[in-house]
């Protein structure tokens, strides 16, 4: 034989062998996104020195980056999630807000309501409200890994059903939450019927299982800083502002139990457990097929809401996340192989101080709720163009015209005028900005007006944007909330951990958004479109 001939005989072998073998990702086994929601940056610096386990882990052993920074206006779970599993922002996946006000409709909707889509329960109660990604504007991370890879598998897990469908996307393998309906549950967006694997474990793992439990601080009281009774903390019903903060709840209230379980670190260690059994039932990255783990942890959101960013309540809550995620990494060590899966963790938002306690520290700090902000505008309307209603709904700190405004001040931009000029003398004001135009200021060098603009859809947001001081507050009932630009909400952790990922401390500027497109690069997966760019500084 000719030893041209030999060659291609010998070639066409060697690629009949390399065809026949299983397809391996060429860079690693298992995606995964952790989220914890409403996690300060700034919690790493001021209560990082006590962790010891998974958050320990993460930040002194992954690649962290100190300037990671949303740079929109609207800091709250459903644009965040959406942000990190896509790697755009509101103004281009579509979702402004956990809820706004839909206009054809005449009522506030949810990001992920879906009437199209039916509620599927792991339990004997299901939720009225079907949801889904219908209104995402993008493919995930999820979502382009499944088109590229059919056989891939796509899980993710919270207690809410906007992050849980947020970082999965349009589809997935199993994409679950805890409804309001009190159980565990997915929706027909995502499966015909009851995923059996989850479903095994949620009846071998019933959540009342914790109905008998009390949450008190791991430590002892002097490894906390602060005061455990701190200014302005609403904490729900059935608790106190000190702890210890029992479950059990009114046994004439039902529903208590669950909404304390909600507020408690055992919520999160419910999901970093079924995290880990999941990783187990779909053999996650052990399969030869490269696969997608989210699992986003909501506790220190509720937690943060009802105590506020200083109390021994985040703090514990943080404590005892620091095992749960230490958990989740040794299982994932000893299941997928420490090179064999590529992490990265962050949050979907920050949180601000508790306005009553910044006040009583000499702060120009309050609260401005949308009922005020309505009465302001309308009077202010009415004033300049006679009896209304001019104004039809304000959302958070969005204002909605009505249909007959709004064609008039699209006609005539200045007849706006009247309405900015009363709410900037309103306290608590930083800035009004009519919406009109705003899509060509998404690059603008006014970092309030770009921010407002990286958050605005046409036809969803306001017809015009109220942005708050520091310090100020829309929320009528939560102790503490977020959703502004300033940097307590913006300013979060961002960390890359195993294959592929340099440890390191980055200064770099980065944003949430920079996630899926650093993993998509770390596993060469093809992931066109993004705001985001990967952090190749921090990959081998």
């Amino acid at each position: 034989m000719s030893r041209p001939r030999l060659l291609t005989v010998t070639a066409t072998l060697l690629w009949a062998l390399i065809a026949c073998r299983p397809a391996t990702p060429p860079g690693g086994d298992l995606m995964v996104i952790v989220v914890v929601d409403q996690m300060r940056f700034d919690y790493i610096e001021r209560f990082g020195s006590t962790w010891t386990d998974g958050l320990a882990r993460l930040t002194r052993e992954g690649a962290f980056f100190e300037s990671a920074f949303y740079p929109y206006l609207s800091t709250v779970t459903c644009p965040g999630h959406a942000t990190i599993s896509r790697g755009t922002y509101p103004a281009t996946h579509g979702l402004i807000n956990n809820e706004w006000w839909d206009r054809s409709a005449g009522r506030v909707t949810s990001c992920t309501e879906d009437p199209s889509v039916s509620s599927i329960s792991y339990g004997s109660t299901r939720e009225a409200v079907g949801h889904s990604a219908h209104r995402l504007r993008v493919p995930t991370l999820g979502d382009r890994l499944r088109a590229a890879s059919p056989d891939s598998r796509v899980v993710t897990l919270s207690m809410k059903p906007r992050s849980s469908v947020m970082l999965a996307g349009h589809g997935g393998t199993a994409v679950t939450w805890f409804s309001d309906a009190n159980s565990w549950a997915t929706s027909t967006a995502f499966t015909r019927t009851a995923v059996p694997e989850v479903d095994r474990y949620v009846r071998s793992h019933p959540v009342e299982s914790d109905r008998r439990r009390s949450w008190d601080r791991m430590f002892p009281e002097s490894r906390y800083g602060g005061k455990d009774d701190g200014d302005g903390e609403r904490p729900p019903n059935g608790w106190t502002r000190v702890f210890p903060h029992p479950l059990a709840g009114d046994p004439a209230k039902p529903r208590q139990f669950f909404d304390l379980w909600r507020t408690s670190p055992f919520a999160d260690e419910a999901l970093g457990a079924m995290a880990g059994a999941l990783i187990d039932a779909f053999q996650l990255g052990r399969r030869g097929r490269l696969d997608f783990l989210g699992i986003s942890f909501s506790a220190l959101d509720s937690v943060g809401h009802a105590f506020g960013p200083d109390s021994h309540e985040v703090q514990d809550t943080l404590f005892r996340l620091d095992r749960t995620i230490g958990s989740l990494l040794k299982h994932l060590d000893e299941r997928v192989g420490p090179d064999h899966y590529v992490l990265a963790l962050s949050a979907d938002h920050g949180v601000a101080g508790i306005p009553e306690a910044l006040r009583a520290q000499g702060k120009d700090a309050g609260r401005l709720l949308a009922p005020e902000l309505q009465q302001a505008a309308e009077a202010a309307m009415a004033a300049a163009y006679g009896p209304g209603p001019h104004i039809s709904h304000v959302q958070y700190t969005d204002i909605y015209l009505t249909d007959a405004m709004r064609q008039r001040a699209a006609a005539d931009p200045a007849v706006l005028q009247p309405l900015v000029n009363a709410l900037s003398r309103v306290d608590g004001v930083l800035r009004v900005i009519p919406t009109s135009g705003l899509e060509a200021k998404r690059a603008s060098n006014d970092p309030i007006e770009r921010a407002a603009a990286l958050t605005y859809v046409s036809g969803e947001s306001g017809d015009v944007i109220v942005v708050l001081k520091p310090d100020w507050s829309s929320a009528p009932t939560a102790a503490a909330t977020h959703g502004t630009l300033h940097s307590y909400d913006q300013h979060v952790p961002l960390v890359l951990f195993g294959h592929g990922v340099k440890p390191g401390r980055y200064n770099d500027a980065a944003s949430p958004a920079d996630i899926a497109p650093t993993l998509a690069r770390v596993v060469k997966l093809d992931l066109a479109g993004t705001e985001g760019k990967p952090l190749t500084s921090a990959l081998k």
